[in-house]
This record gives structure tokens, C-alpha cells and sequence, in this order.
């Protein structure tokens, strides 16, 4: 029986190229930090030119260099002229994916699953998921909305801007606002089935 050919994600090399640029490193430094990245400086070479890799290594590097994976692969880029026909769109919405506003902390952020995260908060002090369900929709959504502004206040405490530059203090007003609003429209009303139809 042979070997399953390994899945490979498509790297386009020019833009992989510049961001080790912009990153100030280089594929040299790569396979010298083995011990983060798990690949030598001639397997990413190979990977390179073949313009694809297997996704582990694009994510260990991602995280060296602290950028998307997406934004290393340059696959945000083939979304965008997927999506948009019009070349002037299409050079506006570029112009706002870079390093900084794709960082790695985004790829970690989307493998958060919130439901489980707040089931978390609940079981480490002693609620049972059964305690929670056994309130109106109403005062569930207020639990979660004064959890997420009263999470918010404690690193508004700590930290003034968040990995994107923006104000935490600004975010903070922001979920306080949103604390007993019962908009229909949030995503804390989708989880407890009171929100608008579509």
C-alpha cells in the first residue's frame, strides 16, 4: 500500500519572499530556528519553489514570523481578486492587509470556539451548563454580556491597545453599552434563539 500523497497548501513565493523581507529574516534564518519550525533551509527552499507546503510547516513559520498564514501564503490576496471584478476594489482592500492588521494572534482567535469558552467560565466557578439553561433567554444574554465587559475591565486595567493598535478603553465602552440592549441583532441573542429572522 502506498503513501498517501501529503496535503499542500499553495505559497506564493514572490509575496512569501517579502514578507521574510519585511520581517527582517530570511530563509536561511528559518532553517536555523529548527527548534521552532521543525524543517531545515533546504526543505523550505524545496517547499518554495515548488510554490506549496504542508500546512504545519506554513503555520509554524506564521508563527515565527507572527503573521497569518493566510497573509504568508498570500491566499487573502486570491480571495480578494476572487471577490472583487473591479480593479480599484480590488487595490483598496490590498492595501489594508498587512502584517499588522494580519497577525498570528487572528489565526489562534479563529480556532476559539466561543460556546465552549463560555461553558469554561461557567464550569471553573461552579455553574453547571444545566444552572445556566435554566434561565429566560433574556438573563442568559445579560450574563454573557456583563461576563464579556466585566473580562474587558480587567484588561482595560492592564493593557491601553490591543495587538491592533486600538484603544482597549474604547472597546470597554463599547461592551458596557452593550450590556442589557437586547439587540436582536447580536451574536449573544443568535446563541439563545431571540434573534431576528434573516
Amino acid at each position: 500500500m502506498g503513501n498517501k500523497a501529503t496535503l499542500k497548501v499553495h505559497i506564493n513565493k514572490e509575496h512569501f519572499l517579502k514578507v521574510l523581507h519585511t520581517k527582517k529574516c530570511s530563509i536561511r534564518q528559518l532553517g536555523e530556528a529548527y527548534n521552532e519550525i521543525g524543517r531545515t533551509e533546504k526543505t523550505i527552499r524545496r517547499c518554495l519553489n515548488a510554490e506549496e507546503m504542508p500546512p504545519d510547516l506554513l503555520d509554524k513559520i506564521s508563527k515565527y514570523l507572527n503573521v497569518h498564514p493566510d497573509y504568508l501564503s498570500g491566499t487573502c490576496f486570491y480571495k480578494i481578486d476572487r471577490q472583487f471584478e473591479e480593479p480599484y476594489w480590488r487595490a483598496i482592500f490590498k492595501s489594508y492587509i498587512t502584517p499588522k492588521t494580519h497577525p498570528y494572534l487572528l489565526k489562534e482567535k479563529s480556532s476559539i470556539d466561543y460556546p465552549t469558552y463560555f461553558n469554561s467560565i461557567l464550569t471553573m466557578n461552579d455553574i453547571s451548563i444545566e444552572q445556566f439553561q435554566a434561565l429566560s433567554p433574556e438573563e442568559r444574554i445579560l450574563i454573557r454580556e456583563e461576563i464579556a465587559a466585566a473580562i474587558m475591565q480587567v484588561i482595560d486595567k492592564h493593557f491601553t491597545q490591543d495587538v491592533f493598535g486600538n484603544s482597549i478603553a474604547e472597546k470597554l465602552c463599547y461592551y458596557q453599552s452593550q450590556v442589557g440592549d437586547y439587540d436582536p441583532n447580536t451574536y449573544f441573542a443568535y446563541l439563545e434563539g431571540l434573534s431576528l429572522p434573516d
